[in-house]
């Protein structure tokens, strides 16, 4: 069946057309969840040369459920972003833990009696993850401001919590950085997160010897 339209939709009196049907491709694709990766440059989650090392041995425990958690956060143009923020993470924040800790030991569960045993472990560390991310751009998805909260959920061999640090890690990307790294912001926040616990964890008076 042939199908036609009045002569006057394509007419030079509707040149708005172009118009509409961009309009339109962007209200299409307007509020879509863009994929993004925010797990960072390891080389950069570094050991600072003033920070000692904890002389303790630690157990990491990060449970599946986080890890394959997936959240969604704002973008620009009204679009959203999503990421696995623990799946993202974990590589840094274990990097992070063998930086300032003697030995970092990955558990099974949060109460891994053998390798708690077996490891001399004195303590237990679970992050709690936040995230949030913004951009004031009408016109460009990626998020110019990444945020990442970062708690360390700190409980000795039996499963008592002992202390919980908290920090807040930021970052940030303009477009002609972004261009080419549409995570970069959320890279950023996530370094800058994990030096701060980093910096955190070494000063806390309970891994202090008297």
């Amino acid at each position: 069946m042939n199908t036609r339209f009045p002569t006057p939709f394509f007419s030079g009196h509707h040149r708005r057309f172009p118009i509409l049907a961009v309009l339109a491709t962007a209200a299409l694709i307007a509020g879509c969840a863009h994929p993004l990766a925010i797990g960072p440059d390891l080389a950069k989650i570094e050991r600072k040369v003033d920070d000692r090392q904890i002389e303790l041995n630690v157990g990491y425990y990060m449970s599946a459920t986080d890890k394959d958690r997936m959240v969604i956060t704002p973008g620009g143009g009204g679009d959203t972003v999503t990421y696995a923020p623990y799946k993202d993470m974990e590589a840094a924040f274990y990097k992070m833990l063998g930086n300032a800790f003697k030995s970092v030991t990955l558990l099974k569960s949060p109460t891994d009696a053998e390798a708690i045993q077996k490891n001399s472990i004195s303590y237990v560390i679970s992050p709690e993850i936040s995230t949030d991310s913004s951009s004031p751009s009408p016109f460009t998805w990626p998020p110019t401001l990444f945020v990442v909260n970062l708690t360390c959920n700190i409980a000795d061999p039996s499963g008592k919590i002992v202390v919980k640090p908290s920090v807040t890690g930021a970052g940030r990307a303009e477009f002609d950085e972004f261009k080419s790294d549409f995570s970069l912001s959320g890279k950023r926040a996530v370094i800058d997160a994990m030096m701060k616990m980093q910096g955190t964890l070494v000063g806390l008076p309970e891994f202090r010897k008297p």
